[in-house]
């Protein structure tokens, strides 16, 4: 069973970073501070450093404080944080199984070791040691791929910052649950639209859990941005992002809501088109049977085919034969059931109308807001 949870994405976000630095490595307790000034204490509890494969991280568990004033430590709650690619000159060797997949040279698959099996080793045995009853994963870039990796192959909640997708690493088993949604809500991503990494989609893979665009702040990251082809890539481009709740803040295009959702009516007109269409069709068949009951019942007069039977003989028949009699008209055809598709393309044009409506009043009110707040922002500076 998936874990749940347990902190803000901002102070995951801060423990992402903090696991860049080599003097965590060394430390007893993390200490990060957050947006709002406050402060979040951490006992680093194990420690992955394997130098054969560049392979750091660490599981910390938080400090909390009684109401006597006593400090302890919430071992339940701990968090398995893993380190991403820190020197360039390693970044394209240390994410080729993330781009190349079980095709890579250094792939699962093989028998030299990964940044993949040494963390999964690694975090088997904390997990072991511990049993945390929930646990939950962070990494940003490589650490990130390398936390859905181990919240996948040991059930637990991740919050991840611009990891490429992992879906072709895992086992089949684990791929079709990714197909299936199971991690959807288990498994979160945050990345920039400016980032060929944290949107690259191993050659059309399923994305694994849900992945959000977020906002992004103006800092420049220069030439490591690869010529503009990942300058949101870096966790530096998420810092500020983040509201007064620790919450991401994402990427909202107004223009493009408003577009999307006027083109609304082109759907409900395609529906209405669909009805009446099958309107036509209907009264084409209200036609066809009533011409049948007028021939048959002009065969009954005197030198018709059937002059020998009477108008109830006649009626006899069609309604044995006929699947409705409705309106004075033996219908040949089913009209129960164009009534119900009538009404459940009535009840969904309205439900579209309504959700273009709400869409629409959503995307202007986040505009006034951010007008307002721009506006405010400029006359307190």
């Amino acid at each position: 069973m998936v874990t749940k949870k347990a902190f803000t994405d901002e102070e995951y976000f801060k423990l992402s970073e903090a696991v860049y630095q080599d003097g965590t490595l060394n430390s007893k307790k993390i200490n990060i501070e957050l947006s709002d000034r406050t402060k979040s204490n951490w006992k680093v509890v194990s420690k992955l450093n394997d130098k054969a494969t560049d392979t750091q991280a660490f599981a910390v568990v938080p400090e909390e404080k009684g109401k006597d004033g006593r400090i302890s430590y919430n071992y339940n709650n701990m968090v398995f944080v893993y380190r991403g690619t820190k020197e360039s000159k390693d970044f394209g060797s240390d994410i080729i199984n993330v781009f190349a997949g079980t095709n890579a040279r250094t792939s699962l698959d093989r028998k030299s070791k990964n940044p993949f099996q040494v963390s999964e080793k690694w975090t088997k045995e904390v997990l072991k040691e511990f049993n945390p009853k929930n646990p939950t994963s962070t990494g940003h870039s490589l650490g990130g791929a390398l936390s859905q990796y181990n919240s996948i192959l040991h059930d637990f909640n991740a919050t991840t910052y611009a990891a490429p997708n992992i879906y072709q690493l895992l086992p089949e088993d684990k791929q079709k649950e990714v197909r299936e949604g199971f991690y959807n809500n288990s498994i979160i991503d945050f990345t920039h639209d400016d980032d060929m990494i944290g949107t690259f989609d191993q050659f059309s893979s399923p994305v694994i859990g849900s992945q959000y665009i977020a906002e992004r702040n103006n800092i420049k990251v220069g030439v490591k941005g690869v010529f503009g082809a990942i300058p949101g890539h870096y966790n530096e481009t998420f810092e500020g992002c983040f509201s007064s709740t620790g919450t991401m803040k994402l990427k909202v295009d107004v223009d493009a809501i408003i577009k999307y959702a006027q083109g609304i009516d082109g759907i409900i007109h395609l529906l209405q088109m669909s009805n009446d269409d099958l309107e036509n069709i209907e009264k084409d068949l209200q036609l066809g049977s009533k011409k049948i009951q007028n021939q048959l019942e002009d065969e009954i007069g005197i030198g018709g085919a059937y002059s020998e039977l009477t108008t109830w003989d006649i009626d006899d028949v069609l309604t044995e034969l006929c699947t409705k009699y409705r309106n004075g008209i033996y219908c040949f055809y089913n009209p129960d059931e164009f009534e119900r598709y009538y009404e459940m393309n009535h009840h969904t044009c309205k439900l579209l109308k309504n959700f273009q409506i709400e869409l629409i009043d959503a995307a202007q009110s986040f505009r006034e807001t951010d007008t307002r707040l721009g506006e405010w922002i400029s006359n307190n500076n």
